[in-house]
């Protein structure tokens, strides 16, 4: 009953690294035909953009599978890779309320609270 939470976690962490290597599979392509891209759009945007898509991907399926601790880990990291640290924070609490117990995870939150305090 476990494997498939499992499953669909490997599933997506496959799937996030073949569209990110997708995306940069034609942005490179483009920057090696000749074509630029654009001033409103610099390839970290595009890179971002790729990325907010993925995650968009991601909270959906937690949303229909909400109990799905490692998803919500990944979610986190995706967060934090954007630069949104409070969601990042909600995502981190809410694995570990589920159960999950790990190091790092505890190191992540307690430098969040740590940030949050110097501000």
């Amino acid at each position: 009953m476990k494997k498939k939470p499992m499953i669909n976690t490997l599933v997506i962490a496959i799937s996030v690294v073949a569209l990110a290597g997708a995306a940069l599979f034609v942005v490179n392509s483009r920057q090696n035909s000749g074509a630029t891209l654009t001033a409103a759009a610099p390839a970290s945007q595009v890179k971002a953009a790729s990325v907010s898509m993925l995650v968009g991907g991601l909270e959906a399926r937690l949303e229909a599978s909400p109990d799905d601790a490692k998803g919500w880990i990944l979610l986190a990291r995706s967060y934090e890779h954007l630069g949104e640290p409070d969601k990042a924070w909600n995502a981190y609490t809410r694995a570990r309320d589920l159960g999950t117990t790990d190091t790092s995870l505890e190191l992540k939150l307690a430098t969040h609270v740590v940030g949050t305090i110097k501000q």
